[in-house]
């Protein structure tokens, strides 16, 4: 079956195309949060931020703050890689393309990781614990991300739904 939604005009393939841009728009947001993430930690460096508590460097030798140091740009780079991918199969999508199962997957993953770095916000700014700017700025992009993502995966599931509804192919 041919895909001539766009001489369809009734509400259910209005909100599918929507759900198309969505996924290119939104999509693209993704894959910037990932890149912000870079872009923070590299400003920290240079202005001099804590990334690591100093309290889980005392103790250690040189091999262990090494350590430390490369888990957190592990922990960055497979931050950065499941954004590029989720992001840019959303964007694959909303283009009309086939993709996988496997994007909504990762933003599921995103998804729970955001809720639960914007609960240690949350607390962290409840108890007062570190810099209450900081804190904010950092909800507040966290919320902004989770937003996004949330928005990219229910559209990626609508289409989906509408896609298999009415047998509309994707090349």
């Amino acid at each position: 079956m041919e895909d001539n939604t766009i001489l369809k005009n009734d509400k259910e393939t209005v909100k599918y195309r929507r759900n198309l841009n969505t996924l290119v728009v939104f999509g693209t947001g993704v894959v910037l949060f990932g890149f912000w993430g870079i872009i923070k930690l590299i400003a920290q460096v240079l202005l001099g931020f804590q990334i690591v508590d100093p309290e889980l460097l005392d103790g250690l030798d040189p091999a262990g703050i090494v350590f430390v140091m490369f888990f957190v740009a592990a922990v960055l780079a497979i931050d950065v890689i499941l954004r590029l991918y989720a992001g840019l199969r959303a964007r694959r999508e909303g283009y009309g393309k086939k993709t996988g199962a496997g994007h909504r997957i990762v933003l599921v993953l995103l998804i729970i990781s955001s809720v639960i770095t914007v609960t240690f916000v949350i607390i962290s700014i409840m108890t007062a614990s570190g810099d209450l700017e900081e804190n904010i700025t950092g909800l507040f992009m966290e919320l902004s991300s989770l937003v996004i993502t949330l928005e990219v995966f229910m559209a990626s599931v609508s289409v989906r739904k509408y896609r298999k509804r009415t047998g509309t192919e994707v090349k």
